[in-house]
């Protein structure tokens, strides 16, 4: 089901975000994995540590905070799946947002979302202007398409589909409405 409204400027600006995340993501992965490749392991782990103290993603966040603790090729392989995937989810959020399908902004709220305590607890323990950033780009993300989802579903002015309805005398409006007798 598509979304006619889907492409106002709120929407535009957040699969611009989402697309830029996602190639960052994607290439901060494939990076990880050339480093690995060449036998990098120490340069990786300054990236992982670099990540984890300026960057305030997801998945990364946590699988940064796995490669440091465990510092082996298995954490490397965590960070790099983690980059990845949140980059295809990333992608996908931004891509059914452009193409307006119905459960794009719900999948964006619910993706964004989740993980908003984590993050909130990252900047506590150790603020950094990217993350805080990101906290409040995230935040800012969940609130305006909560708001749009809850306007589309209540119809204009927060009415309800049956208020709407008897307001203006279509199928589902009540005796003694505006319209009725």
């Amino acid at each position: 089901m598509r979304n006619d409204g889907a492409r106002d400027v709120g929407v535009q600006l957040i699969v611009v975000y989402k697309a830029v995340k996602s190639i960052a993501e994607v290439l901060l992965a494939a990076a990880l994995v050339a480093l690995a490749a060449t036998g990098e392991l120490d340069a990786v782990r300054q990236l992982a540590m670099r990540l984890r103290d300026e960057y305030a993603g997801r998945i990364s966040l946590l699988l940064g905070r796995t490669l440091l603790t465990v510092f082996s090729v298995r954490g490397v392989r965590l960070l790099q799946v983690g980059f990845l995937l949140d980059g295809l989810l990333s992608a996908v959020e931004g891509w059914s947002l452009w193409r307006g399908f119905g459960w794009g902004p719900w999948l964006v709220v619910v993706a964004t979302a989740t993980p908003l305590p984590l993050e909130l607890v990252e900047v506590a323990r150790r603020p950094s202007v990217p993350r805080v950033v990101t906290l409040v780009v995230n935040v800012g993300i969940v609130v305006y398409l909560a708001i749009r989802i809850a306007r589309q579903r209540n119809g204009p002015r927060g009415l309800s589909l049956q208020s709407q309805a008897a307001a203006d005398g279509g199928p589902g409006a009540r005796p003694g409405g505006p319209s009725g007798g």
